[in-house]
């Protein structure tokens, strides 16, 4: 089985670009779903996220606005929370692997933020950069009104530059002019996975 990784920085379109994955048949694991299920009231990683960060989790919940202003507050929050988050996401990932190699898929995707951060590019067989003017991203990220440019701009300093990212991938999406042509690009990538010819 091959794994395409799929990657981009917050606001750049993997969601849309997954998603026709989705309605094409390709089992998507996603991995920032995964957090969130894992901070959930049942998730693993909430009662670990207690232990270091006792104020963010009120009654069995966790604040995220409380957690994403200590995150800009502080960068080093960032990277705690990483190290008790990552390695739960990273067992959830292995497991999506095996069960869609034993359902005998042709392809998985892999739609990871830190894709080449971490190195988890090194289990796929390709990798995909979602990419977008900056100007279109911060339209995007503002329009979801779930966190402010401020918040937004901590997160995406923590990545690489999607510039960057795009150089190392091997094949990069635009999503900033029409869906159609988004459309157009995934078509003929989807053909080319189904062919083999990738």
């Amino acid at each position: 089985m091959k794994i395409l990784g799929v990657t981009g920085s917050m606001g750049m379109g993997k969601t849309t670009i997954c998603s026709i994955f989705r309605n094409y048949g390709f089992l998507v694991f996603d991995a920032d779903l995964t957090v969130h299920q894992l901070q959930s009231p049942k998730g693993k990683g909430l009662y670990h996220i207690t232990q270091v960060f006792p104020k963010a989790v009120k009654d069995n919940v966790l604040d995220r606005q409380y957690l994403r202003k200590i995150i800009v507050q502080d960068r080093q929050n960032l990277k705690r929370l990483e190290q008790i988050i990552l390695p739960l996401v990273a067992k959830e990932r292995d497991k999506f692997i095996r069960l869609a190699q034993a359902k005998g898929h042709q392809w998985c995707i892999l739609d990871v933020p830190l894709l080449f951060e971490k190195g988890i590019d090194q289990l796929c067989t390709k990798t995909l950069v979602v990419d977008a003017p900056m100007a279109i991203q911060k339209v995007r990220i503002l329009k979801r009104g779930k966190i402010t440019w401020e918040q937004a701009q901590a997160f995406i300093d923590s990545q690489w530059p999607n510039r960057l990212k795009c150089k190392k991938a091997d094949i990069v999406i635009q999503t900033g002019l029409s869906k159609a042509h988004t459309f157009f690009q995934m078509k003929r990538l989807i053909c080319q996975m189904q062919k083999g010819l990738l």
